[in-house]
């Protein structure tokens, strides 16, 4: 009987630094771009009062792997101080079927969204922008602060959540990681007025602020939200904004982010520009000027993590 291995999430981080996962990232995005991806839809469900669950399949051609995550989500789990997200990835050998490992899948989701926008960023934002504003100081919000500094030169960072204790920790714990100013702002729309690009990193189910308020040229990463009644960008930001998905099938069956819009007929589908493959294998399919508002909206794809796990696996 074959051994499974079991990666833990200090085995995750221990393996994956920034620039490898942005590399992994970019092979990702592109390779589903040229259509040598197996990655059916994820299957999502919401027990009644419980936590919402994901299964996200996926196997790229050429790999020994193919991996499956399950995922599931409870933002009420907060106020028990329970995590409000759990992951685990299950690796199987792409012939034989045989389970080959799970691994713990909260830092991996984490650095590998925080890749992925790191690729939007540098492909999307204007060229000498500096300042870099999160909301949300979870998991996701941690890696990006790592992840943006990798394609931008970023001279301050500015943090917003709810919670005062979970803002000090955040700027603790990033402070020791970077060489530049990270400082906490009283509110998200204070957040938006002085940032050059966006992350938002929260589990809500409302806008987080006015998008009329967000200045041309900003470049918004909005990663958080990924069910259909929740969002964090409201109708109008969407409106004024070159939109770039990860996924053009998945944004419109279970984004909230472009959904809604979409369903309030504010936007056709057509207002999504492009995937993020698509752009990384010819930036110029959109035209994207100084003033225009460029969004990156993504919820997760199963080729990241085929592509992630198929590599840490070959480092044990």
């Amino acid at each position: 009987m074959n051994s499974v291995l079991s990666i833990s999430e200090e085995d995750v981080t221990r393996t994956l630094t920034v620039r490898k996962s942005i590399q992994l990232a970019r092979r990702a995005y592109v390779t589903r771009a040229r259509k040598r991806v197996l990655e059916p839809l994820r299957t999502w469900f919401t027990v009644p009062g419980g936590a919402s669950f994901y299964i996200m399949p996926a196997y790229v051609s050429g790999l020994r792997t193919v991996s499956t995550k399950v995922v599931s989500v409870n933002p009420g789990n907060r106020n028990s101080s329970l995590p409000t997200t759990s992951t685990t990835i299950y690796i199987f050998d792409s012939k034989t079927g045989l389970e080959l490992a799970r691994i713990a899948g909260d830092n991996l989701t984490a650095i590998r969204t925080a890749a992925s926008s790191a690729l939007a960023t540098d492909t999307l934002a204007n060229k000498g922008v500096d300042s870099l504003g999160i909301i949300g100081t979870g998991k996701q919000a941690r890696a990006h602060v790592l992840a943006i500094p990798e394609v931008r030169e970023v001279s301050r960072v500015l943090v917003y959540s709810r919670s005062k204790a979970h803002r000090a920790a955040f700027i603790r714990s990033s402070s020791k990681n970077m060489g530049v100013s990270v400082t906490s702002a009283d509110s998200a729309d204070e957040i938006v007025q002085r940032s050059d690009i966006l992350v938002l990193a929260t589990t809500s189910r409302v806008p987080l602020f006015k998008g009329s308020t967000v200045p041309i040229g900003t470049h918004v990463n909005a990663i958080g939200a990924a069910l259909p009644n929740s969002r964090e960008m409201d109708t109008t930001l969407v409106k004024r904004s070159v939109l770039v998905v990860d996924s053009v099938e998945q944004a419109v069956v279970t984004y909230g982010d472009v959904m809604i819009p979409l369903r309030q007929r504010a936007i056709t589908k057509s207002h999504i520009k492009a995937e993020l493959g698509e752009l990384l294998l010819d930036p110029n399919i959109i035209e994207r000027r100084q003033n225009d508002i460029t969004v990156f909206k993504s919820g997760g794809l199963g080729v990241l993590d085929a592509v992630f796990t198929d590599y840490i696996v070959s480092q044990f």
